[in-house]
């Protein structure tokens, strides 16, 4: 069956999630607009990404894996298990989908068959959807799920749940400037305030047992290191996550963990797609695949 997850965020320390666009020299952002069919009207609204979120999990849940096989992934793999892949292809087997290998490495890469990849010439459809998140307020009432119409925040303007904060830096000194001081500048970006709550969601195609253990295992992960956006490593970016996932054992997958050979041996399957995707490819030719 499909499964959705949702929940609510709270941030706890400032959120900064930038968007392609500056106010003069100052990082805003990122923005989406909105039609809201029942005011009509139209509402330009921050909101964080689902792919950056998205993006946060899957290297969570494979340096999981890999820590707990004792395994250092390759450059190749690296690429493909921490950021989606790179799909290659050849002349020879162009086109070609292989149902067996797809088997084997779902059943065998458990995050893998959750997140999808490109490998080789194959591509991987991932079973989990991640949502964005967007702000709860009165611009974003009436998309919602009901049961989340009535919360106070409901009853706020979004622009009260946005500022601007700053950090400063110090600028680079050439050879010939080293006996001068270094010039502090200030940087202004804009950010979501502590307190701010957002709706956010995942949705899961007909996981079997062992893959929903092994969502509760990125759950769990997600909850140990709370934090969202850009500059955690200065603090900004902490949540505090309520979603409503009641399968949460994570027995199964800790138990499919223990069992090394059987995912070693799915590596050395990816390691031989290389090989084969090379040796049949002598133009190399290859299309960058970012997030499945």
């Amino acid at each position: 069956m499909k499964i959705k997850i949702e929940g609510l965020l709270k941030a706890i320390t400032p959120i900064f999630h930038g968007g392609d666009e500056k106010t003069g020299s100052t990082p805003v952002l990122r923005t989406i607009s909105l039609y809201d069919s029942e005011k009509n009207s139209f509402v330009v609204l921050p909101y964080i990404s689902g792919n950056s979120i998205r993006g946060k999990l899957r290297r969570l849940i494979f340096s999981d894996l890999y820590q707990s096989i004792n395994y250092e992934p390759d450059l190749k793999e690296h690429h493909i298990f921490y950021s989606g892949g790179v799909l290659e292809s050849s002349e020879a087997v162009y086109g070609i989908i292989d149902l067996d290998l797809r088997k084997k490495l779902r059943e065998n890469i458990v995050p893998l068959s959750l997140f999808g990849a490109s490998i080789g010439n194959q591509v991987i459809p991932g079973k989990m959807q991640v949502g964005h998140a967007f702000p709860v307020c009165e611009e974003y009432r009436n998309f919602l799920p009901k049961k989340y119409r009535d919360l106070p925040q409901t009853q706020k303007s979004v622009r009260l749940f946005a500022d601007e904060t700053f950090i400063t830096r110090r600028a680079e000194l050439t050879k010939q400037q080293e006996d001068e001081q270094a010039v502090q500048m200030k940087v202004d970006y804009e950010c979501f305030i502590p307190g701010t709550v957002f709706y956010h969601w995942f949705a899961l195609d007909y996981p079997n047992s062992l893959e929903l253990s092994c969502f509760a295992r990125l759950l769990e992960l997600f909850y140990d290191t709370p934090f969202l956006g850009g500059r955690s490593s200065q603090g900004d970016g902490q949540v505090e996550m309520n979603y409503n996932f009641v399968e949460s054992d994570t027995k199964e997958y800790l138990e499919y963990l223990k069992d090394k050979e059987r995912i070693l041996g799915a590596f050395q399957e990816v390691q031989n797609l290389f090989k084969k995707v090379k040796n049949e490819s002598p133009r190399g030719s290859s299309e960058e695949i970012s997030e499945i």
